[in-house]
């Protein structure tokens, strides 16, 4: 092992007061070049001092490979509902921060209409767990109410958890947990007010109700119109009632709610179901941005087509994170319960058009 230089000395010390430090900054707080300081950072990598990853630097962790020797909790037990590519960039941050942390990580799949705290009981069983990340199905409102029936003197699991992309109901006994997610009041905002700005007031929304994130965006929707000034020209637009949703055609009806309402624009969750909704709006003659202007709410797929469409962009992996962040709060320290709402953003691809 080589002998630290003075600045790295400074690097090491600064780390040992923060934890962690972006290489970015510490290059502009040491007033020298990110290259310089990269080289520097590497350096300490190499003789094991410091770890790197995503442009972050921190120590080591204490925690030993040898299974033998680790502490008695160390395993993140990650579970959601498997095969859905949205909560999957979700859990990927989390077990991305969880790697950096030197911690292990477990996946477990979260049934149809498992209760939660039958999730945690599963994961408390888990060997040498630290907590649970739970992203609990939700699919439908008789879902959410059986969670707010469940009893409270019901045996407490013993694990911590933490609710992702997920915000407990305020009824229910989950309302203890910490939770983050994104906001979607937010994200439905930047939608409106994008395409209140290119002229459009007459603007349609499209959601899904067999989807916890379409049933808050709607609800969003319903209270940001009044407040923005908006005339609300037809109530959000959802699959057939009792239908199984068809992927291909999630919402026929659309291009005759498009022509009977006079709508210029459309908000859609998700975006793989915006682009099923254009090619069904192109089949009946409308075509956008020329005849209607959209929005998707996600980013998954929206820019893989053979229109890319502005979006509202979640940030899936930082809401994993910062999950993680939550978890080892509360297991090292403590304290009232959070529940945290990370922004959205906003990215115009062109599938909006001003109009006079």
């Amino acid at each position: 092992m080589s002998k630290p230089s003075a600045r790295q000395e400074r690097i090491l010390a600064i780390l040992r007061s923060r934890g962690q430090a972006r290489v970015a900054a510490l290059a502009q707080e040491f007033d020298v070049s990110p290259i310089t300081m990269r080289r520097d950072v590497e350096a300490l990598a190499r003789d094991e001092q410091v770890v790197r990853g995503h442009g972050i630097v921190r120590l080591p962790s204490t925690r030993r490979t040898d299974r033998s020797r680790r502490p008695a909790a160390d395993v993140v037990v990650l579970m959601a509902p498997l095969h859905n590519t949205y909560l999957g960039q979700i859990l990927t941050g989390a077990r991305e921060a969880a790697e950096q942390q030197g911690l292990r990580w477990e996946l477990l799949g979260v049934e149809e209409t498992e209760p939660t705290r039958s999730a945690m009981r599963r994961a408390a069983a888990v060997p040498d767990v630290l907590g649970a990340l739970i992203i609990p199905r939700w699919r439908s409102i008789t879902t959410v109410a059986a969670e707010e029936a469940e009893p409270v003197d019901d045996a407490a699991p013993s694990v911590h958890a933490v609710l992702l992309e997920r915000f407990p109901p305020v009824g229910s006994v989950l309302a203890e947990l910490d939770a983050v997610r994104t906001d979607h009041t937010r994200g439905v905002l930047l939608a409106l007010r994008h395409l209140r700005e290119r002229g459009h007031t007459r603007i349609l929304l499209a959601a899904r109700d067999d989807s916890p994130t379409g049933r808050t965006i709607r609800s969003a929707y319903l209270g940001l119109v009044p407040e923005l000034g908006l005339p609300l020209i037809a109530e959000p637009l959802l699959s057939a009632p009792g239908a199984a949703p068809d992927p291909a055609t999630p919402m026929p009806y659309l291009p005759d709610v498009v022509r009977r309402t006079g709508a210029t624009a459309l908000v859609a969750h998700s975006d793989v179901d915006a682009l099923n909704l254009v090619t069904q709006l192109h089949a009946a003659g409308l075509r956008v941005p020329d005849d209607l202007s959209v929005v998707a709410y996600d980013d998954m797929v929206s820019g893989l087509g053979g229109l890319e469409l502005t979006v509202v962009a979640p940030p899936k992996r930082e809401v994993g994170r910062e999950a993680l962040t939550l978890l080892q709060d509360r297991v090292e320290r403590g304290g009232p319960v959070r529940h945290v709402e990370l922004l959205p953003a906003l990215v115009d691809r062109g599938s909006t058009r001003e109009i006079t």
